[in-house]
C-alpha cells in the first residue's frame, strides 16, 4: 500500500510531502529540475486516458533509474504532466539528457517531449520559490522546439517578479482602474464601414507603468484568476455603452474577450447577464470572444455555456483560429457564429510567393462558410493582405491596418464611415 505522501499513479512523491521534505536539505550543490510533458492532454484526447496514465508512469519510471534516490534526492510528481527532481547539480544535465532518449526510443512514433527547467538554489532560497524559478525556465522554452532544457537565469527574475506583482496588485488595479479598456474597430469588406470593435485591456500601473497583455494574461490564466479581469473589463464595456447611449449617441456592437478558465470559476453567463441587464444593453450588442485554446480541455463545460450564451441571444466567436494545434477539432466541437482567422503567418505576404498561406486561408474560409459561420481576418496590415481577403470572400477585418486600440468615442471620429446604432 502506498504512503498518503506518494502519488497514486506513479508512487513518486507528492507536491506537499516534497515540499516538507525538501525543506530539511541543506546540503548545498544541488539543482531543482521541473520536467513537463508537452501536449499531454492532446495525446490523451487521441490515445485515451489509460495510455495516458502508462505513459505518466514510465516517466516516473525513467526518472526512478536515472536519478539517484539517497537522502539528498527526491522526486515527485507535482500535476498531471508536472514532474519535479531534487538532484546533484554535477550530474543533472547528463540526467536530463538520458531521461529524453530513453522516452523517445521508447516511443519514437509519437511525439512525446519533456520539457525541462532547471534552477540551482543558494543557500538563501527556499524549495517553493526554487520550484517557481525551475517551472519558469521549463517555460520559457515551451515554443522553442529545437531544445528541451533550459537553466534559469537573471533576465527570468523579472518576469518572476512581475508575475508576482500582477498577482498581488491585481484587485488593487481593478479597485483603482488601473486598467481600462480600448476597442479596436471592425470593417465590413463589403462596404469598408466600420460595423463592430473588439474590447481590449489594457493596464498602466502607477509604479510598473505599461504592463503589456502579453504578460498579464496568461499569468492571471495561469494562477486562475483570469475571471476577475474579465468580468471586470465586461463591467467597464457596459458603462462606456451606457454613457453614450444616455448622452443619445450612436453605438456600435462590441465583442468582449472571455477564457476558458471564466466557465470553470465564476458564473460567467450570471455576471455577463447583470452587467448587461443593469445597463439596459440589447444582447444582440455583445460578442462573446473565445480563444481557440478552448479545445485543450474537456468539452463538456464550455459547450454547454456556448450553447446558453447562443440560445439568449449573444453571437459566439472563436479568437485566433489557426493559431493552435486543433482547428478542425475547434469547429467539430464547438458552435460559433463567426471564425476569427489569425493573420499571424501572412506577416510579410507576398502575393507573389505565399500560394501555400493563400491557399491555406481560403480552404479554411470555405470550411467555415459551409458550417454557416462568418470569418473574420484579424491582424490585417498591409493593403495586399486587405486586397487578397477580399477576393476571396471574407466577411470582416481587424488589425493596425484600420486603426489602433482607441477610446470608444474616437471610433466615432474616425473619416471611414461606420454602421453605427442610435
Amino acid at each position: 500500500m502506498l504512503c498518503p505522501n506518494n502519488d497514486r499513479l506513479t508512487g513518486l512523491l507528492t507536491r506537499d510531502s516534497f515540499h516538507e521534505r525538501a525543506r530539511n536539505i541543506t546540503a548545498g550543490g544541488l539543482a531543482v529540475v521541473w520536467f513537463n510533458l508537452d501536449n499531454f492532454k492532446m495525446f490523451n484526447k487521441r490515445f485515451g486516458f489509460e495510455r495516458g496514465d502508462d505513459i505518466l508512469k514510465e516517466i516516473a519510471l525513467i526518472l526512478g533509474s536515472t536519478f539517484s534516490q539517497d537522502s539528498l534526492n527526491l522526486l515527485a510528481r507535482f500535476s498531471d504532466d508536472n514532474f519535479v527532481v531534487l538532484t546533484d547539480w554535477a550530474t543533472v544535465e547528463m540526467n536530463i539528457d538520458t531521461v529524453q532518449e530513453y522516452l523517445y526510443s521508447l516511443h519514437e512514433n509519437v511525439t512525446l517531449r519533456l520539457r525541462a527547467g532547471i534552477y540551482f538554489p543558494s543557500e538563501n532560497d527556499d524549495i517553493r520559490s526554487s520550484c517557481d524559478r525551475a517551472k519558469l525556465a521549463c517555460d520559457s522554452i515551451r515554443k522553442n522546439h529545437s531544445v528541451s532544457s533550459c537553466m534559469f537565469h537573471d533576465g527570468m527574475s523579472r518576469e518572476l517578479a512581475l508575475q508576482q506583482y500582477i498577482l498581488d496588485t491585481l484587485d488593487t488595479a481593478i479597485l483603482r482602474e488601473y486598467i481600462s479598456v480600448l476597442y479596436q474597430p471592425i470593417v465590413r469588406l463589403s462596404t469598408g464601414r466600420i460595423c463592430e470593435a473588439e474590447a481590449l485591456a489594457r493596464w498602466n500601473d502607477p509604479e510598473a507603468g505599461i504592463i503589456s497583455p502579453g504578460e498579464f494574461i496568461p499569468t492571471l490564466e495561469q494562477y486562475r484568476e483570469i475571471h476577475k479581469l474579465d468580468v471586470y473589463a465586461m463591467k467597464l464595456v457596459c458603462r462606456d455603452y451606457r454613457t453614450r447611449n444616455e448622452l443619445g449617441l450612436p453605438i456600435l456592437p462590441v465583442s468582449v474577450n472571455l477564457s476558458r478558465l471564466d466557465f470553470e470559476l465564476c458564473d460567467i453567463i450570471r455576471e455577463i447577464e447583470t452587467a448587461v441587464k443593469a445597463c439596459k444593453i440589447p444582447r444582440r450588442m455583445m460578442r462573446i470572444e473565445i480563444t481557440e485554446s478552448v479545445n485543450e480541455e474537456d468539452t463538456t463545460v464550455l459547450n454547454l455555456g456556448i450553447e446558453k450564451f447562443r440560445a439568449m441571444g449573444y453571437e459566439v466567436w472563436m479568437d485566433d483560429f489557426g493559431s493552435g494545434y486543433s482547428s478542425l477539432n475547434v469547429l467539430k466541437d464547438y458552435n460559433f457564429d463567426t471564425i476569427k482567422f489569425d493573420m499571424k503567418f501572412l506577416h510579410g505576404f507576398d502575393i507573389n510567393k505565399s500560394e501555400k498561406a493563400k491557399y491555406i486561408i481560403s480552404s479554411n474560409l470555405e470550411m467555415a462558410r459551409l458550417m454557416g459561420m462568418q470569418a473574420l481576418a484579424e491582424g490585417v496590415e498591409t493593403d495586399e493582405q486587405l486586397e487578397y481577403l477580399k477576393s476571396i470572400g471574407f466577411d470582416k477585418a481587424q488589425g493596425y491596418y484600420f486603426g489602433k486600440p482607441m477610446r470608444l468615442d474616437e471610433i466615432f471620429l474616425l473619416e471611414r464611415g461606420i454602421d453605427a446604432v442610435k
